[in-house]
């Protein structure tokens, strides 16, 4: 009796693996020489490939969301140094709106200052390390988010 079903669940297993393995070739060969496509436009491209016309706005984008997270409570939603908890701390969060303090520093500056917490760079104990919290894209991003602050509005209209 054993036999019997051992028999017939081998001899209906066979198909199965004949018909996926039939499937997974042509998946294969269908995607051969698909990275040779030439493409009418670098938008068109870029979007088929899933990456993103503009790095910068994405990379604000997902910068964003990290700052929202950890950053507004005392820096603030535009960045003012004027958060939540901005009136607990002394010295005062920094303002990001600041054109003359992003001239005055490079972004390895800001990204130690991130990473390492204010103590590190002679700046408030009460910045956190959030080198500990957050990974390298993370940090990279929400420096890109927070310089944008201190960059003018862009025309409206036209």
């Amino acid at each position: 009796m054993i036999r019997r079903w051992l028999s017939i669940a081998l001899v209906s297993v066979i198909p199965v693996v004949y018909v996926a393995a039939f499937l997974a070739m042509a998946w294969i060969r269908s995607r051969q020489g698909h990275s040779e496509q030439v493409y009418p436009s670098e938008i068109e491209a870029l979007a088929v490939h899933r990456e993103p016309a503009d790095p910068l706005a994405d990379a604000r984008s997902r910068g964003r969301g990290v700052y929202q997270h950890y950053c507004q409570i005392c820096h603030g939603k535009e960045g003012k140094g004027d958060g939540f908890n901005a009136g607990n701390l002394q010295p005062a969060p920094r303002d990001f709106t600041d054109r003359k303090f992003w001239q005055q520093t490079s972004g390895e500056w800001v990204y130690y200052a991130v990473a390492q917490g204010g103590p590190s760079v002679g700046k408030s104990v009460l910045m956190p390390r959030w080198g500990r919290t957050l990974n390298e894209r993370q940090l990279r991003d929400v420096i890109v988010y927070i310089r944008a602050f201190a960059e003018p509005a862009k025309a409206q209209g036209k």
